[in-house]
């Protein structure tokens, strides 16, 4: 609750270490965000990122392309950031990190090929908790810069399930088993999904699963952390 307080109503204090930003900071101070254990490069993070699939979900097939921006350990100051994006109402937050992703996408010579960026849905319960779904946020960010349209109506979250953190692998593929459904025909030829955290992959690939029952053609992930 405290950190919440802090990060409302006095939004010059760092979300990572809670240090008072200098000028020119915003939301999170260069020590902070030096801290951040960034990819070497785009190519670096698709093969961390395809090897989370290759070895849990193999039989995932059309996933495109792929971007994260760092690799997501436990008590970094990564961790604390996130923690406030998602529990903590510091939305401005997701703005940045899906700015930053579409740099990372632009930059790759990518994103004129996608259809439209999707996001990964939260239940309803959960976005009234929250007030927002963060990953939309992220995507909308991203969107901006990419020019693309962000759909949040081709697959729905109509379970609600219990926070993926802490769960073993076969926990987590089973928290999000029939978790999505296809809202409707999702056959457009590229499509960009957009998650926060990404750990195992289970999330993602049910999300992936059930666009691809709508009729989804390539599907490519931008994601801010890979869990290490």
């Amino acid at each position: 609750m405290l950190d919440e307080l802090l990060h409302l109503f006095y939004p010059r204090v760092c979300t990572g270490c809670h240090s008072l930003l200098a000028s020119g900071e915003r939301d999170i101070c260069a020590a902070c965000f030096a801290s951040f254990d960034a990819f070497a490069d785009a190519d670096a993070a698709g093969y961390a990122v395809r090897e989370v699939f290759r070895r849990n979900y193999p039989k995932i097939n059309g996933l495109q392309e792929v971007w994260s921006l760092y690799r997501f350990h436990k008590n970094d100051r990564l961790q604390q950031v996130v923690h406030a994006m998602k529990y903590e109402g510091v939305h401005r937050l997701g703005k940045f990190f899906g700015s930053r992703l579409a740099e990372m996408i632009s930059g790759c010579g990518a994103g004129e090929e996608f259809s439209c960026i999707v996001p990964v849905p939260l239940h309803r319960l959960k976005v009234v908790e929250r007030t927002y779904n963060q990953s939309e946020v992220i995507a909308r960010a991203a969107a901006a810069i990419l020019q693309k349209e962000v759909r949040v109506d081709l697959v729905i979250r109509r379970k609600y399930t219990r926070p993926q953190a802490g769960l073993s692998p076969r926990e987590r593929r089973s928290n999000v088993r029939d978790a999505f459904m296809p809202s409707g025909d999702a056959a457009l030829e590229d499509i960009l999904l957009v998650d926060d955290i990404l750990t195992t992959g289970s999330t993602a690939a049910a999300v992936i699963q059930a666009l691809k029952a709508a009729g989804a053609g390539n599907i490519s992930l931008a994601t801010i952390a890979l869990a290490a």
